[in-house]
C-alpha cells in the first residue's frame, strides 16, 4: 500500500490546506496510540477526528494545537468534518478503503448519503 500526499483545501477559521501523508498518519498514531492501518481509528471517535484534522493541518502551522483544532471543528461542524475527512482519507489510503468497502463495483458510491465521491482537489468548506 502506498500513501500519496493528498492535499485538501478546507475553510475553517481561514482557508487552510489539509495535507494527509505518511507523516501525518504517523502523527495521528502517536497522538492516539491507535493504528491507522488496522482500522482501530474510526471517524465516529471525536478524539480520532480531532487528531486527524490536526495532523493534516500542522504542516502549515507547527504551533497549531489539538485544542485549537477542536475549537475549529466546533465551528466547522462535526458531520461536515466526518464527510470531508472520510473523503480525504479515502484519497490518501485508497488501498485500505477498497479493502473495507462493499461493494467496490458500485459507481454511485454508498447508499443513504454516503461519501459524495468528490476528488481530493475539489472538496472545500
Amino acid at each position: 500500500m502506498s500513501i500519496p500526499r493528498v492535499k485538501f483545501p478546507i475553510v475553517l477559521d481561514k482557508p487552510r490546506t489539509l495535507k494527509l501523508s505518511f507523516n501525518a498518519f504517523v502523527l495521528v498514531e502517536q497522538v492516539t496510540g491507535r493504528s491507522m492501518l488496522s482500522g482501530e481509528l474510526e471517524l465516529s471517535s471525536l478524539t480520532a477526528l480531532r487528531a486527524i484534522m490536526w495532523a493534516g493541518l500542522v504542516h502549515e502551522d507547527p504551533a497549531l494545537t489539538l485544542d485549537v483544532v477542536g475549537d475549529l471543528l466546533e465551528d466547522y461542524g462535526i458531520a461536515k468534518a466526518i464527510v470531508d475527512l472520510g473523503a480525504a482519507i479515502g484519497a490518501a489510503m485508497p488501498d485500505l478503503m477498497v479493502e473495507e468497502s462493499t461493494p467496490v463495483s458500485d459507481p454511485q458510491g454508498p447508499p443513504n448519503g454516503g461519501m459524495s465521491g468528490q476528488s481530493a482537489d475539489t472538496i472545500s468548506d
